[in-house]
């Protein structure tokens, strides 16, 4: 009995995989489109050849930055009571 061998697929890179980031998120396109180039201005990212170890690491980045400003600003409103 011969095992079902699966295809290999080929990781997307550049503007397909930076266009199927912003469909996923489920979030208005343009804006998604505005905030993540954005992101990958700030890291010096090509999106034409944008792979997703890069998205990966300005992802993680990214979400750093929020939750910075969310503890800041917790932290703030807290000492104000």
């Amino acid at each position: 009995m011969k095992k079902k061998t699966q295809k290999s697929r080929k990781a997307k890179k550049g503007s397909a995989l930076f266009n199927d980031v912003v469909k996923l998120t489920g979030l208005p396109g343009k804006t998604m489109r505005r905030e993540l180039r954005s992101l990958m201005d700030r890291k010096n990212i090509d999106v034409k050849n944008l792979t997703l170890d890069q998205l990966r690491i300005a992802a993680a980045s990214y979400l750093r930055e929020i939750m910075e400003g969310m503890l800041e600003a917790e932290k703030h409103s807290n000492t104000r009571h």
